[in-house]
């Protein structure tokens, strides 16, 4: 077993995700953990990790069951452990687990992305609408029991969309490793990431850079994986990797798409992109919002909205 250089400095806990199953995961020196806030391209990710490690636009499984989320509670130790430990292959693992609430080992490469936070109080509200609650619950309960009663459950968000970005800039809902639940959650994570950009294993992307550049970031994740593309083929990966490609595949590119947790896995890839916020809230509402951000995210706030179109990382 691969001993950790830091253990996790936090526990992250809630009804779907427990960060403390970690702990018990056995590493391997070269795996690759995509560690992200919720919405912020970790599926995007993973496909695109997956692709660049197997030299493949078809992995031929779904994404989960290639790349599961480890601390998500709606399977047991025995099944996500079982499926990593049986991959002879170089391992991808996902996570809504900040920095600070994972082992760190210096050989496991980190991949963190991050979104700007409005655009990801939008994209959880459609993700929320689109989930199957029922059966998601039948799952955790099957594989992890009911939650003890100090567990935080899920948000009850204002039904109005102003309204709710409104609640999610000034919420303090508690992290639980499954959000950001509130834009206090998300600075938590973004922090954690930016803290650790000089560590030779941990690479920063933005979903904003892979939006407008996708082949440029794409190299930067080969770059990162110590891969090295294939010019001739490359422009298939690229264009594989396109929202409109992952939603044609949805069956096998959407997380979870094969546990039927999902009305529509196709809609699990709606929109993409920026997100009309701005709209929703009036000019006091989004200097508010600056401000907030500008408080919790200190250093990090810029390249939390901007990428790395904005600074030097």
């Amino acid at each position: 077993m691969v001993s950790f250089s830091q253990p996790p400095q936090r526990r992250y806990r809630g009804f779907i995700a427990d960060s403390e199953r970690w702990e018990r995961f056995a590493f391997r020196p070269d795996d690759v953990i995509i560690t992200t806030p919720a919405k912020c391209g970790t599926t995007w990710m993973q496909n695109i990790v997956g692709m660049l490690l197997h030299d493949t636009t078809e992995l031929g499984v779904p994404i989960s069951v290639i790349s599961p989320w480890l601390d998500m509670l709606i399977r047991t130790d025995d099944e996500v452990f079982g499926i990593l430990d049986a991959q002879p292959h170089r391992r991808f693992i996902k996570t809504h687990t900040p920095l600070d609430g994972l082992p760190r080992v210096d050989s496991v490469t980190y991949i963190a992305v991050v979104r700007h936070p409005l655009d990801v109080a939008l994209s959880d509200r459609d993700h929320d609408r689109n989930m199957r609650m029922d059966e998601t619950e039948r799952l955790r309960v099957a594989a992890a029991g009911e939650p003890d009663a100090d567990v935080t459950r899920f948000p009850d968000w204002p039904d109005d969309e102003g309204d709710y970005l409104r609640w999610f800039i000034d919420s303090d809902y508690p992290p639980t490793g499954s959000g950001p639940n509130s834009l206090d959650d998300y600075c938590q994570h973004v922090r954690t990431y930016w803290e650790a950009r000089d560590a030779d294993n941990v690479h920063l992307f933005h979903y904003t850079d892979m939006w407008n550049d996708l082949d440029v970031e794409m190299r930067r994740v080969a770059d990162a994986l110590d891969v090295v593309p294939d010019e001739d083929r490359w422009p298939d990966f690229v264009q594989a990797a396109t929202l409109d490609s992952m939603r044609s595949r949805a069956t096998t590119t959407a997380p979870e798409a094969h546990m039927a947790i999902w009305e529509s896995a196709e809609q699990f890839f709606k929109v993409g992109g920026t997100r009309d916020w701005a709209s929703l809230l009036t000019a006091e509402d989004i200097a508010h919002f600056e401000a907030r951000l500008d408080e919790m995210a200190g250093d990090a706030a810029q390249w939390a909205v901007s990428g790395r179109t904005a600074l030097v990382i």
